[in-house]
């Protein structure tokens, strides 16, 4: 594997003229994930890939693995026996997390040939144009330490019917939560230098791409790794200059590093989404002292009551752990009860599932699966509600509408700033992946919102002001 001292990926040293064969990619687990497998893509369509539906025939299938809950690892096999069943004379490669995790059970699998690790899943793309012809036993290339030493690029091959992208500015972790194996997968904190993050996010508009996420494992760590003072604040001053770029949006941020610098850019900005999605994981301090969670309930609510004083109508989600070790019953009560309290507009529920090496199992008795699913479903029904009542409380406001693919015969649809999806019907062929103002009008008994366009012209990039 070759060294790189800087972020950026060895330029692939191979172009091609002509299709190479066909490759097939499926990426579980989270937003950094797909990131990577967007950026692989993209990259082998410029050597000269055909790029094939993940299950369709193909000469070359990645399947790239999670393993933060026990269903992620699970969803991982699966997807790679259903790859080596699919494709018997295509050549299967394993990567990610559970990859990184256990290298050797995946290796096993029939029909894979290679596993690669996280740290060296950068130069997938390389790998794949340098194979040698020949099939072998199973190649396993997982390093013993997961961090990151480069960063993959876009290629310039995009899908220009796509609207929103996805940029990772961050990986690796250095917090250590109880219940979670991610730092031993993914390794240190590793920030993506700001000009290669500004490059991508050029590369991304001039391929149509009008919307950009923040993306990472900790992307509040961004510039922490840094030889001089940075934080994020910095890096979402210098993406409002983009030209082009609409809209900037954040992925998860650890609740303890939030500062006001953020929100006070973000609530100045009309380009920075009014959306932050702040994991919570419980409602109890007994059980989030328990994860070792850096941050009181008393913390996540001062932090909501912040945010709403710089924005009140922010769209604010968390992440829930439901059936951590020893959470009684009434702890989950309290869960409910906080979350209710706090307003929030969504929530992302998981069950807590053991992983090898983490402290969570000795710190309480375990919770019974049952008792698990049955929390589950009650709070994503608390969940539903809060949802709604926040799409609500956004009726009758005027909103700029990021326009995605028509909605079949439904019209139009696309997300505001603050996370709704709106529907809205408008005469124009032309409208995908322009801003347009809507007016929020009522909400169907699916929870999606309708909208009625405001007489204009729908935005053109080069109008948009920036921060």
């Amino acid at each position: 594997m070759p060294e790189l001292e800087t972020s950026q990926e060895a330029p692939l040293r191979r172009e091609p003229r002509s299709p190479r064969g066909r490759i097939s990619f499926a990426s579980i687990g989270c937003k950094a994930n797909q990131e990577e497998m967007e950026c692989l893509v993209s990259r082998l369509a410029d050597a000269g890939y055909v790029v094939v539906p993940f299950g369709a025939p193909a000469d070359w299938t990645v399947v790239n693995t999670c393993t933060v809950t026990g269903a992620g690892d699970s969803d991982s096999r699966q997807a790679v026996r259903r790859a080596a069943r699919l494709n018997p004379e295509g050549r299967l490669i394993v990567t990610g997390c559970l990859a990184q995790r256990d290298p050797a059970t995946l290796a096993a699998l029939p029909g894979v040939d290679w596993v690669v690790g996280n740290g060296e899943k950068p130069y997938l793309a390389q790998y794949i144009l340098d194979a040698e012809p020949e099939r072998r036993a199973a190649r396993v290339l997982v390093g013993a330490d997961p961090t990151v030493k480069a960063f993959p690029d876009y290629g310039a091959a995009r899908d220009g019917r796509r609207t929103r992208a996805t940029l990772k500015v961050q990986d690796g972790c250095d917090e250590h939560c109880t219940f979670c194996v991610i730092p031993e997968v993914r390794g240190r904190s590793r920030s993506r230098p700001l000009d290669d993050v500004l490059r991508q996010a050029e590369r991304l508009v001039a391929s149509g791409y009008r919307e950009v996420m923040l993306t990472g494992i900790n992307t509040a760590l961004w510039g922490a790794d840094a030889d001089g003072p940075r934080e994020l604040g910095e890096l979402l001053f210098a993406l409002a200059e983009v030209p082009g770029l609409a809209r900037i949006r954040l992925n998860s941020l650890e609740p303890q590093l939030v500062t006001d610098r953020w929100l006070e850019l973000m609530a100045r900005s009309r380009r920075v989404c009014q959306h932050l999605h702040l994991p919570l994981q419980s409602g109890d301090d007994r059980v989030l002292r328990r994860m070792n969670r850096r941050y009181s309930c008393a913390d996540y609510a001062a932090l909501v009551a912040r945010v709403r004083a710089w924005m009140p109508d922010c769209a604010i989600g968390a992440d829930l752990l439901v059936g951590f070790p020893g959470e009684t019953e009434a702890q989950f009560e309290e869960t409910c009860r906080f979350v209710e309290e706090q307003r929030l507009a969504y929530l992302h529920v998981f069950s807590y599932s053991p992983r090898p090496g983490t402290a969570a199992p000795k710190l309480g008795a375990e919770v019974p699966a049952a008792e698990k699913a049955r929390r589950s479903a009650r709070l994503r029904a608390v969940g539903v509600r809060l949802r709604a009542q926040f799409a609500q409380s956004q009726l009758g406001s005027r909103q700029q509408i990021l326009v995605e693919a028509p909605s079949g015969g439904d019209g139009w649809q696309g997300l505001t700033g603050n996370y709704l999806r709106v529907r809205f019907s408008d005469p124009r062929t032309a409208l995908g992946g322009t801003m347009v103002e809507v007016r929020l009008e009522s909400l169907d008994p699916r929870g999606m919102i309708r909208g009625q366009v405001i007489a204009g012209d729908a935005t053109s990039p080069a109008s948009e002001e920036r921060v």
